[in-house]
């Protein structure tokens, strides 16, 4: 990349432009407007792009789409919308078997069902791999109660957490 941008057939005044800037709410949607405005206004792409947060590499893809499709264009993307992301590593009928498996309580934590998977299947997950599987798929592990001691009395804990002596 050269660093020089080509000139842009703006649509819309300095101030139409600072006008929905400060109109708008959403905060990814503002900051659009806010970058375009200010290149708009005369600003530099580079400073432009490090006054709103943003590499100047985003903001000059910004200022393609509004060459393309105009200001609709650019406040029409949404970020992640479209990339379709990993693959999962477990067939369905896994996936089924280690929801069934977890509702079961048979997991206490993410480890204990990330190493049964790898045991069972030979798939190797990170910890937060397994996290987000079991979470994508509505699972927690099995929340156990902490352990009490043998000569605990209930009754008189209870008391004493209702401010009893």
């Amino acid at each position: 990349m050269s660093g020089v941008i080509e000139t842009v057939d703006w649509s819309e005044s300095i101030e139409e432009l600072y006008a929905r800037y400060r109109a708008e709410r959403d905060v990814e949607v503002r900051k659009r407007l806010g970058a375009l405005w200010l290149v708009r206004r005369g600003e530099s792409v580079s400073a432009a792009a490090q006054a709103t947060g943003v590499s100047r590499r985003t903001l000059t893809r910004w200022l393609g789409w509004y060459r393309r499709g105009g200001l609709e264009e650019v406040l029409s993307r949404v970020a992640g919308h479209g990339a379709r992301g990993s693959e999962c590593w477990l067939s369905e009928r896994q996936r089924e078997l280690l929801v069934e498996r977890a509702s079961l309580g048979k997991f206490r934590t993410y480890e204990e069902a990330r190493r049964w998977v790898e045991q069972e299947w030979g798939v190797r997950y990170r910890y937060k791999g397994m996290y987000a599987l079991l979470a994508r798929m509505g699972v927690r592990p099995k929340v156990v109660p902490r352990p009490a001691a043998e000569k605990a009395d209930p009754e008189a804990q209870e008391a004493w957490k209702r401010g009893g002596s």
